[in-house]
């Protein structure tokens, strides 16, 4: 009787550590990329750029919905789904009473990774050596998660030069 207990109390242990091992935060609830496509106006851009030695941090909101209220400049991505995981983004700033084309880029998305494929012009809202990094993907709200560390970003004027950022902008769905 008391072997049969012994069991019975084993496998009881067993199954409760299987059960608590079994339960992990699932990064993935947040990141729904049929809800990519549309129209998002920045919040929120938190992060830091460190160019040669000096170091810029920063940490400011955006109001989309009312950018002249605003004290820094507004921004908005329209982003396009052009095939299964390629998408364009057109950007956006706002400037003297109206959103003005910024920049047009082609994106193609692997899981939550953002890779920049085309550039249509000089530069695009994303730096095409950067790690883009989706972190949050819902109906209402956007957060992609750019960084890079040690990278020559401007070869043609300066090739010794190689800088390192890590910033994250907040979106919402316009």
């Amino acid at each position: 009787m008391k072997t049969l207990r012994l069991i019975g109390t084993t496998l009881l242990m067993v199954v409760l550590c299987l059960n608590f091992t079994a339960c992990g935060d699932d990064d993935d609830d947040d990141i729904d990329v049929s809800q990519l496509e549309g129209t998002w106006g920045l919040t929120h851009s938190a992060g830091w750029r460190l160019e040669e030695t000096e170091k810029y941090e920063w940490d400011y909101t955006c109001d989309p919905y009312n950018p002249d209220s605003s004290e820094h400049e507004c921004e908005k991505l329209v982003i396009k789904k052009l095939t299964d995981n390629t998408y364009s983004v057109a950007a956006y700033y706002y400037n003297g009473s109206e959103w003005r084309t910024h920049s047009s880029q082609t994106l193609t998305l692997n899981g939550n990774i953002l890779t920049v494929s085309q550039t249509n012009g000089d530069y695009g809202y994303f730096e095409s050596y950067a790690n883009l990094t989706i972190e949050t993907l819902t109906a209402e709200n956007l957060a992609i998660r750019v960084k890079y560390d040690n990278v020559q970003t401007v070869p043609e004027y300066n090739p010794d030069r190689r800088d390192s950022t890590d910033y994250t902008d907040t979106f919402v769905r316009m």
